[in-house]
């Protein structure tokens, strides 16, 4: 099935040139909020970028963690998803994987 149509598709380009310096710069405070420098360039130039920095920044969870649970979330949900689709039971491991997890983020918040 393919991906819907945006009723506004982003296909206006614009070209910014940088000094290494400061695609350096840029790259690094992107990759520490856990998101793309294309995505990090946008949302601060459409001003929404102080709003999103500083929600990121006040949160306990450093970008590579979220990125982590991320993909852990992603696993976890295909296998689950393989497992209702065959009809096989749930490991007896996963619930002790899941507590792990928990307490992991559990832990980052009281930090």
């Amino acid at each position: 099935m393919a991906r819907p149509r945006l009723a506004d598709p982003r296909n206006v380009p614009l070209k910014l040139y940088f000094t290494s310096g400061e695609l350096a710069s840029i790259k690094s405070r992107a990759d520490a909020l856990g998101m793309r420098t294309v995505h990090f360039g946008r949302a601060v130039l459409l001003a929404e970028g102080q709003a999103l920095v500083q929600a990121k920044h006040s949160s306990r969870l450093t970008g590579q963690i979220l990125v982590q649970l991320s993909r852990l979330g992603n696993n976890l949900n295909q296998m689950v998803r393989h497992l209702h689709a065959t009809g096989d039971p749930l490991p007896a491991d996963l619930e002790p994987l899941l507590a792990d997890i928990r307490a992991l983020i559990a832990e980052e918040l009281r930090r």
